[in-house]
């Protein structure tokens, strides 16, 4: 049985099927012109807990998910406390159209961490190729750990001037889904992304 190209997982019916959706709803929301390309390393196993798919109710996503959707829109400059009276297709909108993009290096789930290591690295050629030749972004912001291998290579093949760093790594909340330590320790992803991120010129 062959396998996928991202996730070198075998490629079935179900796993095609999943990918497509997901390109499908992250397609739906791309800016004509993407100011912001956060770049995160893959996206999360339950296909509810996706970024770009819209949750009727807020209890369909579990707590991590809701918190980083949440961070996202933040950083995007949504008002946080606008978030409890919007729903997401809104939220998703409004992050569009201020020319926000959210896209991960691996394109499919990979729950091993040596193995999501190993599939950023081999895929980073892939990901210049995607910059270069469709995202076309202003600035490129990493988040989460899995990315940070990735930031010496995109500085090395010209994008270093492009990239909106914390402290020469990606961004990083550790206490996503853990809300009473985030606000002890004031990790707030999004407040931080957007302090960080130029406004639009």
């Amino acid at each position: 049985m062959p396998k996928c190209d991202c996730s070198e997982a075998e490629v079935t019916e179900e796993h095609v099927h999943a990918r497509i959706t997901r390109l499908e709803q992250a397609t739906k929301f791309r800016p004509v012109h993407i100011r912001v390309l956060l770049l995160d390393a893959a996206p999360p196993a339950a296909p509810g807990d996706d970024f770009y798919h819209p949750a009727i109710s807020r209890s369909a996503r579990s707590l991590p998910s809701r918190m980083y959707f949440d961070e996202l829109a933040v950083a995007s400059g949504i008002a946080r406390d606008s978030l409890a009276t919007m729903d997401e297709a809104a939220v998703l909108a409004e992050f569009q159209r201020r020319g926000f993009f959210l896209v991960h290096v691996v394109e499919c789930p990979l729950d091993d961490a040596a193995a999501l290591r190993e599939a950023v690295n081999r895929l980073a050629p892939t990901l210049l190729r995607r910059l270069e030749t469709s995202y076309k972004p202003k600035i490129v912001v990493p988040i989460g750990m899995a990315t940070a291998e990735l930031i010496p290579f995109l500085q090395m093949s010209g994008w270093g001037d492009r990239l909106i760093l914390a402290k020469d790594g990606p961004f990083d909340d550790p206490f996503l889904g853990d809300p009473q330590n985030q606000a002890e320790f004031g990790t707030f992803l999004g407040d931080t992304l957007a302090r960080s991120i130029p406004a639009a010129r």
